[in-house]
């Protein structure tokens, strides 16, 4: 039997998912607002040492900015209280490891995060950067899993839609970072109507095409795109279509063994239903707004949280029992 961990241990760990999802959500301002260079130097803040800035300077895109890297910081701290804590108090050598690797993670994200500031905003720098935030979060929340009394007390057998959920958090994953490339390529607009695209259901992804999306991308004070900028977007939107569909065929297979599964499963699945429904208006809401920051940002953070979400259905649903082995 693994010793069970402290109840201070469970709820620090749990502290950490909601701080990195705070952090992920700080993160979307700062693009949302397009102030990543509101603060030029890393890893000073003008000249200042991080914490010794003056707070009376925190205005406009320094706010964003700042708070990010303030908020950033701090995430990094417990990440490095918790891999100590987990190496002397949790006598599970995987999960020892879970913490030493989230805890590599956050470090290479710091490094991204100021290599970023430091080269300009470079695309593949800043996509990096946040596919490395959602594997964080991930693996954070695997780590508290793993200290919760439920995974101490249930009984760890694989269930056969176990495949179904781990195609579906694949692919939640895989457009999310579908997401990340379309916001780091400036394609967020790139189509700006729906659910129509460029006036037409059926888009035939032309010169044409383009010269009606540029025209009116033109009288919003915005520079134009390329076909390769449409087609991200588009990608994008056929990437939530068929999550809509996974979504619903999942629903339909785990409805038929619904009385097989405790409640807390059952729980965790509309919960991912609801959550999933409101990305997908967040992201029609996103266009109709012309991406209002505000809007956006939770865009990117409901994402997160219906990955999140999907990967404890994954782990409720998968035989775990190695992670309990010392």
């Amino acid at each position: 039997m693994t010793s069970v961990p402290s109840k201070s241990l469970r709820w620090f760990s749990k502290i950490i998912v909601f701080a990195t999802l705070l952090l992920i959500f700080a993160g979307a301002l700062v693009k949302s607002f397009e102030v990543g260079l509101s603060v030029p130097d890393w890893p000073t803040t003008y000249g200042y040492q991080m914490f010794a800035f003056p707070l009376a300077d925190m205005v406009g895109g320094i706010f964003y900015e700042h708070g990010h890297r303030m908020l950033a910081t701090f995430v990094g701290a417990l990440t490095l209280l918790l891999a100590i804590w987990l190496g002397y108090k949790d006598p599970r050598k995987s999960v020892k490891l879970l913490g030493y690797t989230a805890l590599v993670l956050v470090v290479v994200q710091g490094l991204l995060g100021g290599l970023t500031v430091l080269y300009f905003l470079p695309t593949p720098i800043s996509l990096l950067h946040g596919v490395i935030a959602q594997t964080f979060f991930l693996v954070v929340i695997l780590i508290a899993y793993t200290l919760s009394k439920e995974f101490g007390e249930r009984r760890h057998v694989q269930d056969k839609n176990r495949s179904i959920i781990m195609i579906f958090t694949i692919t939640l994953y895989l457009q999310l970072i579908l997401g990340a490339w379309m916001r780091h390529t400036d394609s967020g607009l790139a189509i700006y109507d729906f659910p129509t695209m460029a006036g037409s259901w059926f888009p035939a992804f032309n010169e044409s095409m383009l010269s009606t999306i540029n025209s009116w991308r033109f009288d919003m004070d915005l520079p134009d795109v390329s076909l390769f900028q449409v087609l991200i977007h588009f990608f994008h939107r056929l990437g939530a279509l068929f999550i809509l569909f996974l979504m619903v065929f999942i629903h339909i297979k785990m409805y038929q063994k619904s009385h097989h599964y405790l409640n807390t499963i059952k729980i965790n699945l509309y919960a991912l239903e609801i959550i999933v429904g409101v990305q997908i208006l967040l992201g029609a809401i996103t266009i109709w707004t012309a991406k209002s920051p505000f809007i956006t940002s939770f865009h990117v953070m409901n994402g997160a949280i219906a990955l999140g979400i999907c990967f404890m259905l994954l782990l409720r649903l998968s035989d775990l029992s190695f992670l309990k082995e010392k």
